[in-house]
């Protein structure tokens, strides 16, 4: 899915038991005794809203997907697109000169909770409804604007036809690795039914009548209200929302009555194991690992790494609990906020970088359970430029850098500073942070900066004021953790390219690069594979010399349970997929 938005690491019993219990073999348990399993997760703190349109935090992500299943999805075991709502994924059955059409037909068992059948009719208006002009979250937007036209086939809903820029190279995945959204739920009126895709996506708030404005205006308002934000929430998936209350829990109830029962055997994506998962808001650490030892929670992923392992060493611990590490497609980097006057200073950017241990971060913080990284592309995509290596860790390097740039402690306070547009700036960031890890990784760097006449003071911030803060670019520096897709392709149009920069966009640095831009649209539409991986390498090498963020290392999942579940560890964020935990026999 998008922001989402897996191959999976598990002894070769677990998952013949799995398989066995999909397929009703009488070696393992049966689903019937399951009926009243409840799966009781730990969670940090609340997600920002479970609307997978207008939300931006992984944890959102996802619980969505429990409730709103996508069309298609990336399997559990290999990263290959599979088929949900629809029979098959995308096909390609036409070239046009400015498009590429793909078919999809959606599946007749498929439906949505009050019966009607899923059409045509809810994908195109989900795709509008992203489009919308007035939608507050453009993610979804930058995706979805590369399909032009959605076409119904009159003599059958199931059948869509999407017609995707020709050459763009996730073609598949924008046709249908989507949530979807009931129209008759969403938008009873069918106000949408008003707009075509192409506009939608070409025109800005500003290309409307005042009458089509209103009606535009008028929908987002509806769409993006508190109800379907927190209470109100249906989708396709095996599970509906029963209970949210902020602070303490989320519950998700399977419903019996489920279209895709009758399809469990098929893929283990339409596994629905637990009658009742609870994710449960625990901030304390200290309090999560006495729940986990009680018995009172099943699952807790992130642990912070000196947990972890001192959990795992403890003797009294190993009968009760199981531990698991897996890599998957996410990485940590600080935010550089280009706008603000110092940091659209090349020197400044790469000072900084020499400031950032990476390696004692490994060592130290994630005691070994990370990787260094250089850019954006994840070292496992064959794309990745492995010439480019990590800034080194070098305070004496960032002093060079700074002086000769022109910053002296001049008004001898201990702070460099520089007359800037004619008044006296001083070298003095504020660092945003969300989570125990990158408050630590903030409190190291700031030190280091002190040192040499730099001020960084991190700022605690709770995970939806610090969205919202990035998204208003009200920031300086922040601590940010990316979950890349799991797909084979990486799009870096939403976070690098200059028509993202604006409020809103994914583009939070704000850097503004014709040659960044240039490649980005050209990895997008060639579909030579060895010139596109020419392509990615130089666009990597370009944002590494650019210093437009501070990319420190990828992470591996840390993921304890208790022995009550068993679990299979997959490449996808966050690691497992909940649905398809059982209980221990």
């Amino acid at each position: 899915m998008i922001h989402r938005p897996f191959v999976v690491e598990i002894l070769w019993r677990m998952w013949w038991c799995t398989v066995a219990g999909m397929l009703l073999l009488p070696s393992c348990k049966s689903p019937s005794a399951e009926e009243h399993f409840t799966l009781r997760i730990r969670i940090a703190q609340d997600p920002d809203c479970l609307h997978p349109i207008q939300s931006q935090s992984a944890l959102a992500t996802q619980i969505e997907a429990l409730v709103m299943m996508p069309m298609i999805e990336y399997g559990a075991r290999q990263l290959e697109l599979h088929p949900l709502l629809v029979k098959d994924v995308p096909i390609v059955v036409e070239r046009t000169d400015s498009t590429t059409v793909y078919f999809v037909e959606f599946r007749e068992e498929a439906r949505w909770d009050d019966g009607r059948p899923i059409t045509g009719n809810d994908y195109a208006f989900t795709v509008k409804a992203a489009l919308n002009p007035f939608i507050s979250n453009p993610s979804w937007r930058s995706f979805l604007k590369n399909i032009h036209h959605v076409r119904i086939d009159s003599a059958n809903d199931h059948k869509v036809y999407i017609h995707v820029a020709r050459d763009y190279m996730l073609g598949s995945e924008v046709s249908g690795n989507v949530n979807l959204y009931p129209e008759s739920v969403y938008d009873p009126d069918k106000l949408m039914r008003g707009y075509e895709v192409y506009e939608l996506a070409h025109r800005d708030s500003t290309g409307w009548t005042a009458g089509e404005s209103d009606v535009l205006r008028r929908f987002a308002g509806s769409f993006q209200s508190a109800g379907f934000c927190k209470s109100d929430i249906q989708g396709a998936g095996p599970y509906r929302l029963t209970a949210w209350e902020s602070g303490a829990r989320i519950v998700l109830e399977r419903k019996d009555d489920w279209w895709g029962n009758q399809l469990k055997s098929e893929d283990a994506l339409f596994a629905a194991f637990p009658q009742t998962i609870e994710y449960l808001v625990m901030p304390d650490e200290a309090a999560t690992i006495l729940a986990l030892k009680e018995g009172s929670i099943d699952l807790a992923a992130g642990i912070t790494p000196r947990q972890f392992i001192s959990l795992k060493q403890d003797s009294s611990s190993s009968p009760a609990l199981h531990f698991y590490t897996t890599g998957f497609f996410q990485y940590a980097l600080l935010e550089l906020n280009l706008r603000k006057s110092a940091l659209s200073e090349w020197a400044v950017r790469r000072a900084l970088a020499h400031l950032a241990d990476v390696d004692g971060y490994i060592r130290n913080v994630m005691l070994g359970l990370a990787d260094p990284i250089s850019g954006p592309v994840h070292p496992r995509k064959s794309y990745y430029n492995d010439t480019l290596r990590p800034i080194s860790f070098d305070p004496a390097m960032s002093r060079k850098l700074l002086e000769d740039a022109g910053w002296a402690d001049h008004n001898r306070n201990g702070i460099l500073d520089k007359t800037i547009d004619g008044r006296l700036q001083e070298l003095q960031f504020s660092l945003l942070v969300s989570g125990e890890l990158s408050r630590q990784v903030a409190l190291l760097l700031a030190s280091e900066a002190r040192k040499i006449g730099v001020e960084i003071v991190p700022e605690s911030r709770e995970m939806a004021v610090f969205i919202s803060d990035l998204n208003a670019r009200n920031f300086d520096l922040a601590a940010v953790t990316i979950s890349q897709q799991a797909t084979s392709l990486y799009d870096p149009f939403q976070v690098y390219h200059s028509q993202n920069a604006r409020p809103g966009g994914g583009n939070r640095s704000g850097l503004q690069s014709p040659l960044v831009d240039s490649l980005i649209m050209a990895i997008r539409t060639t579909a030579d594979e060895a010139e596109r991986s020419a392509l990615y390498r130089h666009f990597q090498a370009v944002l590494y010399d650019a210093q437009a963020q501070i990319f420190l290392f990828s992470p591996r999942e840390r993921i304890v349970t208790t022995h009550r579940i068993a679990l299979e560890p997959i490449l996808r964020r966050p690691g497992y997929l909940e649905n398809a935990v059982r209980r221990q026999p």
